[in-house]
C-alpha cells in the first residue's frame, strides 16, 4: 500500500511539473506575440511624427516611412508567435479525462478557443502582410476585431464560473459597444485609431492576466515553489 501511494504522489508531482513547464511555454508565448505586436505599434507611433490619433488608423503606420516596416514586421511576427500561443494552449488544456480541461471548460469550449484565436493571429499577421493599399488589407483588419470578440465570448463561457471568466465575458459588449458607438458617430474623431485600441489593449490583458493561462499568475509560481520545497 505504501508503495502505491508513493507511486501516486510521484505520478501527481510529474504532472504538476509537467503542467508547468507546458504553461510556462505558453507564457513565454503570449507575452512574446503581445510584446511584439503592441510594442511594434508603440515604436511605429514614435516614428511617425505627422500620426494622429483623431485622424488616423493605427494602419496608417503601415504606409508612411519610417514607421511602415517596424509596424508591419512587428504585427506579422506578433501573429505568427500568436499562433504557437493557441496551438499551444490548445493541446496542453485538453483534458485527460472526463471530457474537461484543467481550467474547468469542456472539451469542445477549449478547442473553439483555441481555433479561433489561431484565426484572430492569422488576421493580425495579415494587417501587416497586406498594407491599407492593399485589398486584402480591410477584411484582414475587421477579421481581427471580430475573432477578437468571438475569444472573448467563448473563453468567457467557458469560464462564467471564475471570476476572470466572467470579466473576460463582459469584454464583448464592451468591444461591440466601442464599434457601435463609433460607427453611428459618437466619436469626435474622423480617424479609427482611438476605436481600434480598446480592443487591443483589452488582447493584451486577456493574455496577461485574464486568460485560461495568464502571463501574471501567482497561483503558478506559488505552486512551483511548493513542488520544489517538497523535493
Amino acid at each position: 500500500m505504501d508503495g502505491d501511494t508513493e507511486a501516486s504522489d510521484f505520478g501527481s508531482e510529474t504532472i504538476k511539473n509537467t503542467d508547468f513547464a507546458t504553461n510556462s511555454r505558453i507564457r513565454l508565448l503570449g507575452a512574446m506575440a503581445t510584446l511584439l505586436s503592441l510594442g511594434s505599434i508603440a515604436v511605429a507611433i514614435l516614428l511617425d511624427p505627422t500620426f494622429s490619433w483623431t485622424g488616423d488608423a493605427l494602419s496608417d503606420l503601415g504606409v508612411r516611412e519610417p514607421s511602415a516596416p517596424v509596424f508591419n514586421w512587428g504585427l506579422m511576427g506578433g501573429g505568427l508567435v500568436g499562433i504557437g500561443y493557441a496551438v499551444e494552449l490548445g493541446r496542453s488544456a485538453l483534458s485527460r479525462s472526463g471530457g474537461r480541461d484543467r481550467f474547468g471548460s469542456e472539451r469542445s469550449i477549449t478547442t473553439l478557443r483555441a481555433t479561433v484565436f489561431a484565426l484572430a493571429m492569422i488576421a493580425m499577421a495579415g494587417v501587416g502582410a497586406f498594407d491599407l493599399t492593399h485589398p486584402l488589407h480591410g477584411p484582414a483588419a475587421v477579421g481581427f476585431y471580430a475573432l477578437v470578440t468571438a475569444v472573448f465570448a467563448v473563453d468567457g463561457v467557458g469560464r462564467r464560473n471564475t471570476k476572470t471568466g466572467r470579466i473576460v465575458l463582459g469584454f464583448v459588449p464592451a468591444h461591440v459597444a466601442i464599434w457601435a458607438t463609433f460607427s453611428i458617430g459618437w466619436w469626435p474623431v474622423t480617424g479609427i485609431a482611438l476605436p481600434e485600441l480598446p480592443g487591443a489593449l483589452m488582447l493584451a490583458m486577456w493574455v496577461w492576466v485574464l486568460g485560461p493561462v495568464p502571463v501574471f499568475d501567482r497561483e503558478a509560481v506559488s505552486t512551483q515553489t511548493d513542488i520544489s520545497s517538497d523535493r
